[in-house]
């Protein structure tokens, strides 16, 4: 089955050019469900982190929706010019593709980050337990100041 935009249009041959809108259809949910995955993994790791989540966060994800749509959309437009030559839209594809990476990397980002800070927090109490009594001079002295004034 060739997917092709002009010559679908041009033909009235509409059972190909609903499968090439199916097939857009498919890409741009992949991008968007790919985007919302990382959403959830990054508020997650901001509820675990205690970090109080803004509408700047928010912002950023619709921000982010809007140029990766804007860049589908322009990827679409050149696949319509480049239907003439080429019998799918590779050019959509290879960019959904690129995104769904970009944002599965995000999400592997925030996995490790999350199991970074917990070995950085038994880290820091091991350091703790090792010089405690350093740690608690440096309270009584701190005390004993305080008790000065």
């Amino acid at each position: 089955m060739k997917l092709l935009f002009i010559p679908s249009i041009m033909n009235k041959d509409w059972s190909h050019l609903n499968g090439l809108l199916a097939v857009l259809a498919v890409l741009y949910s992949c991008v968007f469900v790919s985007v919302l995955i990382d959403l959830f993994f990054g508020v997650k790791r901001a509820k675990q982190l205690k970090v109080v989540r803004t509408s700047f966060g928010y912002r950023r994800t619709i921000t982010k929706l809007t140029s990766y749509f804007g860049l589908m959309i322009m990827l679409t437009i050149g696949d319509i010019v480049a239907s003439v030559v080429f019998e799918m839209p590779y050019f959509t594809v290879i960019g959904a593709i690129g995104i769904v990476l970009i944002e599965a990397k995000s999400v592997f980002e925030n996995l490790r980050q999350e199991n970074k800070n917990v070995d950085d927090i038994q880290k820091v109490l091991l350091k703790i337990f090792e010089n405690k009594e350093e740690i608690q001079a440096l309270i009584s002295f701190l005390n004993s100041k305080k008790q000065e004034e």
